[in-house]
């Protein structure tokens, strides 16, 4: 990761209020192809109100032709590195 300041964004998608940990830049489209594709592996709990979300756990995925390596934890995803076309 960069040793850059990380940002915090909400980003609402789909009905949820996700929290996007990162020091790069991403697009929209990779913000939310990113979160559908976690959410296609089940990375979040079924509702906010779960409690404690328990250990992160690490993904990497790839959306359009970006690699991003992600530790999630809860409805919070940390980007810990970003690869890929600019």
């Amino acid at each position: 990761m960069h040793s850059e300041e990380l940002e915090i964004y909400p980003i609402d998608h789909r009905g949820k209020v996700y929290s996007i940990i990162t020091a790069t830049d991403m697009t929209f489209r990779e913000v939310r192809g990113m979160l559908d594709w976690l959410a296609g592996q089940d990375a979040f709990p079924p509702s906010p109100d779960d409690g404690f979300p328990g250990s992160g756990k690490l993904f990497t995925c790839v959306i359009e032709g970006v690699v991003l390596e992600v530790d999630v934890q809860g409805f919070e995803v940390l980007v810990l590195r970003r690869s890929g076309p600019e």
